[in-house]
């Protein structure tokens, strides 16, 4: 396994938790397979060599990675004329791929494939380039993309047969089989059902035209495809099983032309499909005792094999030890894959991993899968945020057009001075010389012309996208505005008059709107009161703090203690949340008669009183994560002549632009010395406390600080 794996850098792609690895598998083995299979065609297609094998030295520089050579060889080939120019736009494209760069080897296949509107004169690589365009396609979920080039490309191979040229049978069943995954992965399982049996009908002309060892590679690696294109459908499992025989049957016929370690590997990734299938169909029985024969694979202990025990034992129940297996598989996934900012793979591998976690009793964890999720989107959505202003730029650009026009204004404005010039000194001297350079003068004013204009009406289309973008911007702005002063409004900015009584608090967003909240009700002589802490930011954290206020405000008012309140807002906030978001949240209750705090901590952080951290027996949950869980109250007998200070943590993990956080100390410190300050001006010295440490670096998280004072 590890043998094949090494041979090609692994690329990203899109999917289920393990579909990332076992994708990438199946798209290295077509591609070393292939490349096995197409070489020997690629040696005589594009003319001669010129007296040494250069097709050999550009398989030895890919071979040993000597990618700069590589490429350095392929321009010297293009610009003498020794290779064609279709082959040399592939061959690039597959160095590119090699160096995962992508969006350059789709320009390279692109290329190799507009011969066919400008002449063809390699047209073996014409289809190979269509093959791995599709491929691209396919990988970045381009599916209609895809279908529509493997369609173009058939409509290519047809026209070649009508000229009587033959084309590769091998070519003609791949691209069957990029139609087939494409139906697979948008749910048309009959179609897809009916594009892989075209691309076997096609395998069993090339087993009865061509010798084993030539073909066998090939053949293999596309009905590894029909299995890999069904499993990655999430739907067609049943399908499955008839292609199991069909596979074994070739494989049988074709191991003895084999590499032994291929073979190996093959029958390990088969046996993988099988336990699949059997599960997905509810053959659970049949797949754990298919399993006990995959773990005494010798593939089975390669350290890369843990990603399918993973996926099988997850789908027949033995959580626990799927589970042991999930930190090390997503640690693989994100060195080969550089997902830092792709918010598809994130949410698929943190679910899986929440819901395991969830499964097996590991609480600490599956709140780490929430944390992680929600700052990975946070560099999720900054991505898009930066391709967005990316593509304003480009409307920007325009710019550049408009010089353009005024450099052919010039440029025409010269030309028709020359030319006025020329007919009156020749035109009573040579009148029919004179007619011809006047009409051929003409068509040339009139071909510029027509270019400006179609110039002018491409430059007040940009204008109008770029006034539409700038609009739309404002009107975000404009909600965003609206929605953060809906927020501030929802927190109250008036705090209770009573005798003894000293409080104040206050919320700073870090962007437009927030996830912090605080609140309080007093009813006779009792003051409820909460500081709490929505997970994630933005928009969706604006909205569930906006319920999570409401829910204790309601609940306040009807004089429930602390702990109750903790219990009801949990289960209304964890019914239907579909997306895992929680609040942390201090809630309190002071007897301002006799002093006495009661308060319930929801995985907050623990509030100041009188310059130490609060000690608390509980640590319960944050609330919205399950329902019906419990939560436990706790009491302090006299709080009157003791300060409190109740926080979110955008104040001691406030960091400055060395990304050094203030921290618990330095907080301890600061409220060392406050015993004779008011509580507003308890907010206000750790607000600039915080403001100088920061030194000019951007807020990292809401601010919420709350402070009560009751005297003796």
């Amino acid at each position: 396994m590890t043998s094949i794996l090494k041979s090609l850098p692994l690329k990203g792609v899109k999917g289920g938790p393990h579909y990332y690895i076992l994708h990438s598998t199946f798209y290295i083995l077509h591609f070393t397979f292939y490349i096995l299979m197409f070489l020997p065609s690629c040696q005589d297609s594009s003319g001669a060599d010129d007296g040494e094998s250069l097709s050999q030295r550009f398989s030895d520089y890919r071979y040993h990675q000597e990618f700069d050579k590589a490429l350095a060889l392929i321009d010297s080939c293009d610009q003498a004329g020794l290779w064609y120019p279709e082959r040399c736009h592939y061959d690039r494209g597959i160095i590119y791929v090699y160096l995962l760069k992508n969006d350059l080897a789709e320009q390279e296949y692109r290329k190799g494939i507009e011969a066919t509107k400008t002449g063809v004169h390699d047209h073996v690589h014409v289809l190979a380039c269509y093959r791995e365009l599709a491929r691209l396609l396919c990988d970045n979920m381009d599916w209609e993309g895809a279908m529509r080039l493997a369609m173009e490309a058939h409509d290519f191979i047809d026209a070649l047969k009508s000229d009587g040229i033959d084309t590769p049978l091998d070519s003609e069943a791949y691209l069957d089989l990029i139609i087939g995954e494409t139906q697979a992965k948008t749910g048309n399982l009959e179609g897809a059902e009916k594009s892989f049996q075209a691309m076997w009908r096609t395998f069993q002309k090339m087993m009865d035209e061509q010798p084993d060892s030539t073909v066998s590679y090939v053949i293999i690696n596309g009905l590894y495809g029909v299995l890999q294109g069904y499993y990655s459908s999430q739907t067609g499992y049943a399908y499955m099983f008839n292609w199991f025989d069909i596979f074994d049957e070739a494989l049988a016929r074709y191991s003895p032309t084999m590499n032994s370690e291929d073979v190996g590997n093959i029958r390990f990734m088969r046996l993988f499909y099988e336990m699949i299938a059997q599960a997905e169909t509810g053959h659970t029985n049949r797949a754990a005792a298919l399993y006990e024969e995959f773990v005494a694979l010798p593939q089975s202990h390669d350290s890369i094999s843990d990603v399918y025990k993973f996926a099988i034992l997850r789908r027949i129940g033995r959580y626990q030890e799927a589970a042991d297996y999930f930190d090390s598989y997503y640690a693989r996934v994100a060195k080969q894959f550089g997902v830092e900012d792709r918010l598809d793979v994130h949410v698929n591998n943190f679910s899986v991993g929440y819901q395991l976690y969830r499964k097996t009793g590991q609480t600490a964890k599956a709140l780490q899968m929430a944390d992680s999720l929600a700052a990975k989107a946070e560099l999720a959505i900054a991505k898009i945020r930066n391709e967005n202003s990316a593509r304003l730029a480009t409307i920007y650009d325009t710019q550049g057009k408009e010089r353009q026009i005024a450099e052919q204004q010039t440029l025409m404005s010269k030309q028709r001075s020359l030319a006025l010039l020329v007919v009156l000194v020749l035109m009573t001297v040579f009148f029919i010389i004179y007619s011809l350079n006047r009409r051929r003068h003409t068509k040339r004013l009139a071909a510029a012309h027509e270019q400006l204009e179609t110039a002018h009406a491409e430059l007040l289309t940009a204008y109008d996208k770029l006034e539409e973008t700038t609009t739309a911007k404002e009107r975000i702005e404009s909600e965003l505005r609206i929605a953060r002063d809906i927020q501030m409004s929802m927190v109250p900015n008036n705090f209770p008059q009573y005798e003894g009584l000293d409080m104040y608090a206050e919320m700073n967003a870090a962007k437009e709107v927030g996830g912090d909240l605080y609140g309080y009700i007093l009813q006779g002589n009792k003051l409820h009161f909460c500081l709490g802490d929505v997970s994630g930011k933005g928009v969706p954290a604006s909205l569930f703090m906006s319920q999570s206020a409401r829910l204790f405000r309601t609940l306040a008012t009807e004089g429930m203690a602390p702990v109750d309140i903790a219990v009801r807002m949990n289960n209304e906030l964890a019914e239907n949340n579909d997306r895992g978001m929680f609040v942390t949240m201090f809630i309190g209750m002071v007897h301002l008669d006799t002093g006495r705090l009661d308060f319930c901590n929801c995985g907050h952080n623990p509030p100041v009183i009188d310059g130490e951290f609060l000690k608390m027996e509980y640590d319960n949950q944050p609330l919205g994560l399950w329902e019906d869980d419990p939560f436990f109250g706790e009491t302090i007998d006299d709080i009157r002549g003791s300060q409190l200070l109740i926080y979110t943590d955008g104040l001691n993990e406030a960091e400055n632009r060395q990304q050094e956080l203030l921290g618990n100390e330095r907080l301890l410190e600061l409220m060392a010395d406050t015993r004779s300050m008011t509580s507003h001006e308890v907010v206000d010295m750790l607000k600039a406390a915080v403001e100088k440490h920061r030194d000019g670096a951007d807020p990292n998280d809401d601010l919420t600080l709350m402070c009560i004072q009751l005297r003796r």
